[in-house]
């Protein structure tokens, strides 16, 4: 059986809320959560999200936001990553980043090409950070090699082009350079479209582990029952 994650927009629709999800995650076997950290402008994301992030950045401080991921790595027991845009950290400096977050599993820059993450990570020698490398369906051969090189943990290999939400679809080429990356040792997990059970077991049938982030951020602004619900139907 592979692995669950489910993206969370950070105080959205509410702190509490936030929170309370964060622990109906952990309580109903989630395999693994990321928490996007809203940015101004989140080129990755579709519409769902993209309106969750602005409207949490109307509500709450960049301060409110480190605390309440700090608050979610206490409460979700397993793997915590944050998913955010290289000027948040550019701004903060990563020092300063990794203090206002305390400790992190793994970081997803989703506007941090494959070939500059290795500068990226010449700046933050002494910091033991994971940094999530993304591939596509138009990835070359040359790409996935050289996202092999460094990958720690999973490569999320993102299903389609464009942004996140949408239908779940993997075509016969995805599905082969999904199968190389795991040819050679590294687990893959896929994200962007899948909204249900039935995408979930597509997604796994292929993969290592299977993300849901639109489908997850609107059943936690639906309230909390439907949330539970939600998950409860993922992961019976």
């Amino acid at each position: 059986m592979g692995k669950l994650g489910i993206y969370l927009v950070a105080n959205y629709p509410s702190k509490d809320r936030f929170l309370d999800g964060v622990k109906a995650c952990n309580d109903l076997g989630v395999d693994f959560l990321e928490v996007g950290l809203p940015f101004s402008d989140p080129v990755a994301d579709g519409d769902v999200i993209e309106s969750a992030a602005q409207e949490s950045l109307r509500r709450y401080t960049s301060d409110d936001f480190f605390e309440s991921f700090r608050q979610a790595h206490r409460l979700f027991k397993r793997k915590v990553y944050i998913m955010t845009y290289s000027n948040i950290l550019y701004s903060a400096g990563i020092k300063q980043f990794a203090r206002q977050t305390g400790s992190f599993d793994g970081l997803i820059l989703a506007d941090l090409p494959l070939r500059e993450i290795p500068h990226f990570e010449r700046h933050v020698t002494g910091h033991d950070l994971n940094l999530i490398r993304f591939l596509t369906p138009e990835s070359r051969p040359e790409d996935i090699a050289y996202a092999l090189k460094g990958a720690k943990d999973f490569v999320y290999f993102v299903s389609k082009r464009g942004t996140t939400g949408g239908d779940f679809q993997l075509d016969d080429e995805t599905q082969r350079k999904i199968s190389w990356v795991r040819g050679n040792g590294v687990d893959v997990y896929v994200g962007f479209g899948i909204q249900s059970k039935k995408d979930v077991s597509a997604a796994l049938k292929a993969a290592d582990g299977a993300i849901i982030g639109t489908r997850a951020v609107t059943e936690i602004e639906r309230g909390l029952k439907h949330f539970r619900e939600f998950l409860g139907g993922l992961t019976s």
